[in-house]
């Protein structure tokens, strides 16, 4: 039986995280700056458009961060115990690939092993979801066994 260390791809995933949040947050400052910068600097229409672009910009990083902290919120708060069937926190171990459905934060590589971390809002996640030991479920074509839960 494959054995990989849950903890240690969830220190993973919220360092990966953390580091995106701070990513997202130097993209932030720069961005705040340039549009103060820009408010001392420009003029008429170009002003408005370029203030606009900003702003937009702004928002599109709020969105991120925002999508980071619940991200964060997410990983620190997965239950610690196993269980019988998948659910939030569960480390899946199929015959195909291994799952860590929490959030979406993509492939995690641990030693030889790589975990994908999904939300149980992905099309992976969902139908992982409430499965047991020794189901099967098909994704893109492919038929996949459960082979443990942890």
């Amino acid at each position: 039986m494959i054995d990989i260390d849950k903890t240690a791809i969830i220190e993973s995933c919220l360092l990966k995280t953390a580091n995106r949040i701070q990513e997202i947050q130097a993209a932030i400052d720069g961005a705040n700056d340039a549009i103060v910068n820009d408010t001392k600097s420009s003029m008429g229409d170009k002003y408005e458009t370029s203030r606009e672009m900003a702003q937009q910009e702004l928002s599109r990083l709020q969105q991120q961060l925002n999508q980071a902290l619940q991200d964060q919120e997410i990983l620190t708060n997965l239950p610690d115990q196993a269980s019988s069937v998948v659910g939030l926190g569960s480390l899946v171990i199929t015959n195909q690939f291994n799952y860590l459905l929490a959030s979406s934060i993509g492939p995690v590589k641990l030693g030889e092993h790589t975990v994908m971390v999904v939300s149980k809002q992905s099309p992976i996640g969902a139908l992982l979801f409430g499965k047991g030991i020794s189901d099967e479920i098909t994704f893109q074509g492919k038929s996949i066994k459960i082979l443990a839960i942890q």
